[in-house]
């Protein structure tokens, strides 16, 4: 597959992504005025346990199957031995669950051992599912999995709340979601269970002896600060700084998109030597990676306690800071999730694998040091700090192992468009004064003409649009 052609299905893909994060975004908006900041913190503590959970019993099996898989050997005993390590984990998470009842259940605000255990699990199980079809190399099909999830996630989870089930109806809808990935992925995937050697477990846990450490790293990155705000803040608090999260993550979809399309292609190509293909593909990575992290930087600068305040709830107001801080976050996430896949793809887990261990280490430190003093700003610094100097690590190591060709001008004329568009958004929100949901949202949009308009004037940018775009842009 030529970089056009792994643009285009990354294009498709992150239509998909976007979709499945509005459907993720009109949930947020209607749980935030359906039930208090305190109770939404109880359901987003659950959610923090069992992804806690899960990624600890993920083990990198995700990114080592499709490494493995990508070679073409032995694919089905393969899948079974990371079914095989997924069953026993969730064994002993739902023993570790039912041993810690008490502790848990203070920390959450309710008792709910068996739906901890069931939603680690079952998310185990859908995680590996759609690893499994992206080592098949159908993304796309992984893709639409992962939105049906979602649908599914947020409707029950919505139904449960209405009727009155309270944050335990939004524990239900994410197990639901779980639950429907399992049912529908096992079938359309080419793989089936046979039995494994010994020889086939060590080839897995060659490679998920470092990217085991990955899920845990990002968890320490995604979950980390709001696990402590759980322990040091109030639930409410929780709340704020999650909506800030929640809303800023969208900004890096596109590069999750290109990172799941490309990640299969680069281990293939890294398998054959053929580094100049790799080489090839990272400008237009880059560009595509950034397309949205930058001018929502800008944009959340300038709106940011507007989003807050209108679209969610004036409460959650007190997260504004933070979520530019966190914006920033996601700017440096796009470089890492890039330069992450390039090292795994050709078998150097174990750079990454060092540079998280120096970045959670500062991330543990600096989120202990930062929080009982600056509250939910110290949580967000800590965060960024530390993703940065992990992803500078990272890089530093890319530059040794490729030639690459850095497309400095076109990323200044990208930052010199959102800071324009910045500008035009500002002059438009001091015309008008407070912002109503319709306006904010118009100003929003005119945001995204004005940048979209001055971003494509420059010519590698919109070369690499056509190639990611299904159809080619007028000259």
């Amino acid at each position: 597959m030529t970089d056009s052609d792994a643009g285009r299905e990354s294009i498709l893909l992150f239509g998909i992504q976007m979709a499945a994060r509005v459907v993720g975004f009109l949930g947020l908006i209607y749980f935030t005025k359906e039930i208090p900041p305190s109770e939404l913190g109880v359901y987003f503590l659950f959610f923090l346990v069992i992804q806690v959970s899960s990624m600890l019993g993920n083990m990198g099996l995700g990114q080592a199957l499709v490494r493995r898989i990508g070679e073409g050997e032995r694919q089905s005993e393969l899948f079974t031995v990371t079914i095989t390590v997924v069953t026993v984990v969730t064994l002993i998470a739902t023993v570790t669950f039912y041993a810690l009842r008490e502790p848990l259940a203070g920390y959450i605000g309710a008792d709910v051992p068996g739906l901890l255990a069931l939603g680690t699990g079952t998310w185990l199980l859908a995680d590996l599912l759609i690893s499994t079809l992206q080592a098949e190399d159908r993304v796309l099909t992984g893709g639409l999995l992962q939105l049906l999830q979602d649908i599914v996630r947020v409707g029950i989870g919505a139904v449960l709340l209405t009727i009155g089930y309270g944050p335990v109806g939004l524990m239900y809808g994410v197990i639901a979601g779980f639950v429907a990935t399992v049912i529908i992925g096992f079938p359309i995937s080419d793989l089936s269970f046979a039995v494994p050697e010994g020889a086939d477990f060590s080839r897995v846990f060659s490679i998920s002896r470092y990217t085991m450490f990955f899920g845990p790293t990002n968890l320490i990155y995604f979950w980390l600060d709001t696990f402590l705000i759980g322990v040091l803040l109030t639930r409410g608090d929780v709340s704020a700084y999650e909506v800030a999260w929640q809303t800023t993550r969208v900004l890096v979809i596109a590069t999750s998109a290109i990172n799941t399309t490309i990640f299969p292609k680069v281990s293939r190509w890294a398998s054959r030597g053929e580094h100049g293909e790799i080489e090839r593909v990272i400008p237009g990575a880059v560009l595509f990676g950034l397309f949205f992290p930058l001018p929502g930087t800008i944009g959340i600068f300038v709106l940011g306690e507007e989003i807050l305040g209108t679209i969610y709830d004036p409460n959650y107001t007190i997260a504004a800071i933070p979520m530019l801080v966190l914006s920033g976050y996601m700017v440096v996430e796009s470089i890492q999730r890039i330069g992450n896949s390039l090292l795994t793809g050709m078998d150097r887990a174990d750079i990454p694998f060092r540079s998280r261990l120096v970045g959670v280490t500062l991330a543990l430190a600096l989120n202990i040091t930062l929080i009982p003093r600056y509250g939910l700003v110290g949580a967000a610094v800590a965060t960024l700090v530390a993703k940065l100097i992990d992803t500078a690590y990272q890089w530093i190591f890319i530059e040794r192992l490729l030639d690459i060709d850095y497309p400095t001008r076109s990323l200044l004329w990208q930052i010199g468009s959102a800071v324009g568009m910045g500008v035009i958004v500002a002059t438009i929100v001091t015309a008008l004064g407070p912002l109503s949901t319709v306006t904010l949202l118009l100003t929003i949009l005119i945001g995204a003409g004005v940048y979209g308009g001055l971003v494509l004037f420059d010519p590698e940018i919109r070369q690499i649009v056509n190639q990611y775009l299904p159809v080619t842009l007028p000259a």
